[in-house]
This record gives structure tokens, C-alpha cells and sequence, in this order.
């Protein structure tokens, strides 16, 4: 693969992709009701926005498609294939840099990959992560939306 010069066109055209892939993904994960081809389809766009952000985007544009294709495969029952992912998105924001609502973020997909896995201790301690981090996290909004997304995830068997 060649190096291209930042701010290229080409780099217009992956963040469009991505963006588009991202939010065509996340309608179908919203969907009360999926068929089958539906869900190959919420996995394929998960898989084409990790992609187009790997080529251009920054450790949260990456780390957040990281884990949307783990929130992917948890749905669809695929716990190794969501616990590699949701690992690979927690291991990007370890920085101190980086923001509490986004390491909380990541953390609850790693919950709901150990969930997906069956793993009732994993899913226990990244819940209680998730909860410790976002117990720093300022933005009411952020904060909501993490929680509402902890809400939802079935707790293993």
C-alpha cells in the first residue's frame, strides 16, 4: 500500500463511506425485527465502516468501529467474533488522552461481548468498568447514552 498526502480526496471519499456504512448499520441494529439477510447486511456495513476509518480516521473514529462491529456480532450471537473487536476498540482508548465517556463506551461493548460469549463474569466486571467511568464522565448526554446502552444488554444465562 502507498502513502498518500493527508486531506487528499480519496480521504473525502473514505470518511463519506464510513459515515454512510456507520449510520446505515446502526438503522439496522435499531430495527426491532431482522431478517437473516438483514443481519448479514448490519454485519457487512459494520465491517465496511471499520474499514474506510482504518484508512483515514483518528484512535476514536477507529476504536468506535471497532466496536460497533462487536455490538454486531454480539446481537447476532458471534461472542468470539464480538469479544476480539470489542477488545481491539478497548485496547485503542487506554490512553490518558483519551476521554472517560469514550473508554466507558468501550468498555460497556466489552461487557456486551462477554454477555454474547456467555461469560457472566467478564460481562459483571466491564458493566462495573463502565459504571466506574462513567461515574467521571461530565456531558449528562454522554452519560445517558452509555447507560441506556448498558440497559440493553442481556445478561448470560
Amino acid at each position: 500500500m502507498t502513502e498518500r498526502p493527508a486531506g487528499t480526496d480519496e480521504d473525502g471519499g473514505h470518511r463519506r463511506f464510513a459515515v454512510d456504512a456507520f449510520n446505515a448499520a446502526w438503522s439496522l441494529i435499531d430495527a426491532p425485527e431482522r431478517t437473516p439477510e438483514q443481519d448479514r447486511q448490519m454485519l457487512t456495513l459494520a465491517f465496511a465502516a471499520r474499514w474506510h476509518w482504518g484508512e483515514i480516521g483518528t484512535v476514536e473514529n477507529t476504536a468506535v468501529s471497532d466496536w460497533q462491529v462487536a455490538h454486531c456480532a454480539s446481537l447476532l450471537g458471534d461472542g468470539p467474533l464480538a469479544l476480539w473487536f470489542a477488545h481491539a476498540a478497548l485496547e485503542r482508548v487506554q490512553g490518558p488522552d483519551q476521554p472517560s465517556w469514550l473508554r466507558a463506551s468501550m468498555c460497556e461493548g466489552m461487557a456486551r461481548a462477554h454477555a454474547a460469549a456467555g461469560d457472566r463474569a467478564g460481562y459483571e466486571r466491564f458493566v462495573a468498568q463502565a459504571r466506574d467511568l462513567l461515574a467521571q464522565v461530565d456531558d449528562d448526554e454522554d452519560r445517558e447514552l452509555i447507560e441506556s446502552q448498558l440497559a440493553t444488554i442481556p445478561p448470560p444465562g
